[in-house]
């Protein structure tokens, strides 16, 4: 009984080993795939097919992104613990923000409602590519669930986080992480619309933000119908 007990626990050993060396790092997956999604980018706007150059970062992500593991990548911290992707735990939504970037009318509120709701089952992550300084002002319009980050590339540090999350895929970008470091989900938040109502961008930030919660249900067992469609339903 005991030799089986043993030889059971040394293929279950054996079997970890094995997937930890099947993990395809998201920097290994992305260096395969970048200049050929670059290329049909180019492409696509070079004909005007503004709509397909678009969909193309859809396509690279489910089709190569989706099911790599996020790197080690380290960044400055405002009101957390966490300074590297190496300390999450819990399933993440990373937002990538900049402040010569303004994000979506009607976005922070919906991310502060959702933190509020959902901040014990998820952790919200806004990564500012911006200096400690302007950080910790813009940081004030953020509920206390959101983790605030921060890497200023002037100091040069940490470039292969601004490398990874930044350069390669662009600003304003939505990384759904799951507990053990898997992406989930890349995605483009939305971008402003001026013409639309303030109704109208706060339910399309809402539509995004809850679809991207959504995701994580591959991680944590949430409830897509419990996910709002709009604030009305808070």
């Amino acid at each position: 009984m005991a030799k089986t007990l043993l030889f059971l626990l040394l293929v279950s050993i054996l079997k970890v080993s094995a997937q930890e060396d099947q993990k395809i790092f998201f920097s290994e997956a992305l260096a395969l795939n970048i200049d050929a999604y670059n290329t049909k980018v180019d492409t696509a706007l070079e004909r005007g097919e503004i709509d397909y150059a678009k969909s193309l970062l859809d396509t690279l992500v489910k089709d190569h992104l989706q099911g790599s593991y996020i790197d080690p990548l380290q960044f400055e911290s405002i009101n957390t613990f966490l300074t590297s992707t190496k300390d999450i735990e819990r399933p993440t939504l990373i937002l990538t923000y900049a402040s010569w970037c303004i994000p979506s009318e009607g976005e922070i509120p919906v991310l502060n409602k959702l933190a509020e709701r959902y901040g014990t089952m998820v952790d919200f992550v806004v990564l500012f590519w911006d200096d400690k300084s302007t950080v910790r002002k813009l940081s004030k319009q953020f509920d206390k669930n959101i983790q605030i980050v921060y890497v200023d590339e002037t100091q040069n540090k940490h470039m292969q986080t601004v490398n990874l999350l930044k350069h390669a895929l662009g600003l304003s970008l939505s990384f759904v992480i799951s507990s053990n470091g898997e992406i989930l989900d890349i995605n483009r938040r939305p971008a402003n619309k001026f013409n639309a109502s303030i109704e109208e961008n706060i339910n399309r930030n809402m539509r995004f933000l809850t679809r991207q919660i959504a995701t994580i249900n591959l991680d944590l067992n949430i409830n897509i119908n419990d996910l709002p469609e709009s604030l009305a339903t808070f």
